[in-house]
């Protein structure tokens, strides 16, 4: 990819992403109770407790949410990328899932009560998201929105969110290079990124 593409793509998608965004502020804010929010992969028996927008959300034991988040236009891309996300991580986190220690949840964060997604993970396109729990509130979180330049590519898909996914269970890389996308805490600032090596 050249620097003049590479500059053309990072303007459409801050086109795309202030476009989302003021949509998003521009519709009416109504949380639904905590069982109409949940997809259907929750386990049962949560209890609504905030999110950094302050909606409700499903409480769920110590462990990882990994959400497929997307809007009610569903490309091809979309679904193939929602598609692999989900199958990384059954075949990489099999026992994990099991134990309910991972969840996966697809959720339409165009649907009424669910806007707030968009805001608090800073969604502007479909993306999968880690979300950290314990003790029912969310620590951290953190977006891979690389996913879209990887789709194209069924192994290096999976490499990417399998890895991605060790890496904020809090497992040792394999690689020194930082991710482009640092795990932000639950407060929604972003940690400095360091500095570029000269």
């Amino acid at each position: 990819m050249s620097l003049k593409q590479a500059l053309t793509n990072s303007l459409l998608m801050f086109v795309a992403a202030t476009c989302v965004v003021l949509i998003v502020k521009a519709l009416p804010q109504t949380p639904l109770a905590p069982e109409a929010s949940a997809g259907p992969n929750v386990a049962a028996g949560g209890s609504a407790v905030p999110t950094p927008g302050g909606a409700p959300t499903l409480a769920m034991q110590d462990g990882v949410r990994v959400y497929y988040l997307h809007g009610n236009t569903r490309c091809p891309t979309c679904r193939t990328i929602e598609a692999y996300a989900e199958q990384a991580v059954q075949d990489g986190f099999a026992d994990e899932l099991k134990s309910g220690t991972i969840q996966w949840q697809v959720i339409n964060y165009e649907s009424p009560g669910n806007g707030h997604y968009a805001t608090d993970y800073e969604i502007v396109a479909p993306n999968v998201v880690l979300a950290m729990f314990k003790d029912g509130k969310q620590l951290k979180w953190k977006g891979l929105p690389e996913v879209w330049e990887h789709v194209g590519d069924k192994a290096a898909f999976f490499a990417f969110v399998q890895t991605s996914l060790r890496e904020f269970l809090g497992a040792p890389r394999a690689t020194e290079a930082p991710l482009p996308n640092p795990i932000r805490p639950a407060t929604g600032v972003q940690p400095p990124l360091p500095p570029l090596p000269e």
